[in-house]
């Protein structure tokens, strides 16, 4: 009796001990899919990537930030619906420009981001965290646009209410 006793007493510690850890971990450790990020944090990231990028194109490079753009009703999971939102920046340069402006994006953007630009297929793309892409490429003559974009997410931004859409 006395073996099973001890048995059950360290049963019940280690289900404790599983319980303590996932209420620790479901509230400190940052998201693991972008299902579990809601669009509020998404734009958060999206929106410091947006002063990132207009930052790291110079002084050379004119800005334009275009209006969020907003769609509801992406798919999360065969029973759950998001939001995705974007943004696009477009930079303008002399003609003849764009590409030197890739590269000096892909050189001042922080390391982490794993920006890469291919000239052949005119593609730019970059990982700002928190599940927010950047992609784009040369547009028109002496333009660049690049947009950055959250995926869908579960939520919605009560920020996004006044905003022009």
């Amino acid at each position: 009796m006395r073996g099973r006793r001890w048995w059950a007493i360290g049963l019940g510690a280690w289900a404790l001990l599983l319980l303590v850890a996932a209420v620790w971990s479901s509230q400190n450790d940052p998201a693991t899919v972008r299902e579990q990020s809601d669009l509020t944090i998404g734009r958060q990231t999206l929106d410091g990537a947006v002063n990132t990028m207009v930052k790291a194109a110079g002084p050379a490079a004119t800005a334009e930030v275009e209006p969020y753009g907003l769609t509801v009703g992406c798919q999360l999971t065969l029973s759950r619906s998001g939001s995705e939102l974007d943004q696009t920046v477009v930079l303008t340069v002399p003609e003849g420009q764009e590409e030197a402006l890739l590269d000096r994006l892909v050189a001042n953007l922080p390391e982490d981001w794993g920006a890469r630009y291919n000239p052949n297929l005119n593609r730019f793309f970059a990982d700002a965290g928190d599940f927010v892409a950047i992609r784009g490429g040369v547009g028109d003559p002496g333009e660049v646009r690049l947009t950055a974009a959250t995926g869908c997410r579960p939520g919605t931004d009560p920020g996004l209410a006044g905003d022009d859409q």
